[in-house]
């Protein structure tokens, strides 16, 4: 697995597992990287919501034995 960029590591650490966010919600990143990590498997599309997306846990793991949870690290 590779490692994310900064630009979506910023947006797994605010989505966590409970937020659902979007493109809109973030002035420095745009549909490209929300496209990208979808394709990854990082979000899925939040449920009744246009636009906004959920973290999975794929994405919340950065890599082995360190864990984003609602926004800080977990070893």
């Amino acid at each position: 697995m590779t490692r994310p960029s900064n630009r979506e590591l910023k947006v797994l650490t605010h989505l966590g597992e409970e937020n659902a966010l979007g493109p809109d919600d973030f002035k420095d990143v745009g549909e490209k990287v929300f496209s990208g990590m979808l394709k990854k498997g990082w979000i899925v599309p939040a449920e009744g919501l246009d636009g906004r997306y959920r973290a999975t846990i794929r994405g919340l793991t950065v890599h082995e034995g360190e864990i984003i949870f609602k926004g800080r690290w977990k070893r």
